[in-house]
């Protein structure tokens, strides 16, 4: 059994120009916890595999091609894979989620 802290792995920059901590990489799943200031944005792109996103705390909107929801801690969002989806922390609010990509696209996911 493998336990994993949040709070000990190393924050650095991703590309998309958010701070963030690698999870965990296999072939199966690609799991990054993205950490949002207030007002932050992860910019519309597509992913070419599927990915949900669980809010671990925070406040924020997530849209999946043309929906936006509004979401908090323990809520779950779905966006399939080529759909373009952005993430945006509320304004005065941190969000904190985790975002699991299946398959990973840098395992084999393509």
């Amino acid at each position: 059994m493998q336990v994993i802290k949040l709070e000990d792995l190393t924050k650095a920059a991703t590309p998309r120009g958010v701070t963030g901590r690698k999870v965990y990489e296999s072939e199966h799943v690609n799991i990054m916890n993205l950490l949002l200031k207030a007002g932050e944005v992860v910019d519309t792109h597509v992913t070419p595999v599927d990915v949900f996103f669980y809010v671990v705390r925070g406040k924020g909107k997530i849209v999946v091609g043309d929906e936006a929801a509004v979401v908090e801690a323990t809520d779950i969002v779905i966006s399939p894979k080529d759909i373009p989806h952005s993430v945006h922390a509320s304004e005065g609010e941190y969000l904190e989620i985790l975002v699991v990509k299946t398959p990973s696209p840098a395992k084999g996911g393509k």
